[in-house]
């Protein structure tokens, strides 16, 4: 995996980037704002059958989806869209969010985030991946003390919130 600073040219094949075990996923940090001079950052996603990622909105950051591997339901701005391998889904800044893999298996896709940022809570509140699978289960729910904690570095210092309570999303579209 080459990291070279601001600008330069990164080449990394699949598998490479910088994993973390995040929430019920597994992240993949192919490009950093550091790499990109600030302009974007590019992570691989992967998400379990019916996961569901709560309703929230990113304040500094355009968001731009594209499926490579199964499906989900996109919630935007109230909107439902179904997407499959090889759906983009393009995302403004300041528009409530959120989705649902399907039931029949994982959901693998990217996301760049425009300007970069995000990619900082990804990599500050995620696990090192012991492996590139995704994460085992929890062994209970989070504290409260915990939700707290990272809604606090989420909201403070990458300026997202959640719309809905994250502990108790409401389903979403197809996945309703």
């Amino acid at each position: 995996m080459h990291t070279e600073t601001s600008k330069q040219i990164i080449d990394l094949a699949r598998g490479e980037g910088e994993a973390r075990w995040w929430f019920e996923g597994l992240a993949t940090v192919k490009l950093t704002g550091e790499q990109t001079g600030g302009q974007f950052s590019l992570t691989e996603m992967l998400y379990p059958a019916s996961a569901i990622v709560p309703r929230h909105v990113h304040h500094p950051n355009d968001e731009l989806f594209y499926i490579l591997e199964g499906e989900l339901t996109m919630e935007v701005a109230g909107r439902p869209i179904e997407a499959r391998a090889g759906t983009s889904i393009f995302i403004p800044r300041e528009t409530p969010h959120g989705f649902q893999v399907g039931p029949s298996g994982p959901v693998r896709y990217l996301i760049h985030y425009s300007p970069a940022g995000f990619e900082g809570f990804i990599l500050e509140s995620g696990q090192p991946a012991r492996d590139l699978t995704l994460p085992p289960p929890p062994e209970g729910p989070p504290t409260p003390e915990q939700i707290r904690e990272i809604d606090a570095m989420m909201v403070e210092s990458y300026g997202c919130e959640w719309v809905e309570d994250p502990t108790n999303p409401a389903p979403i579209g197809a996945g309703a």
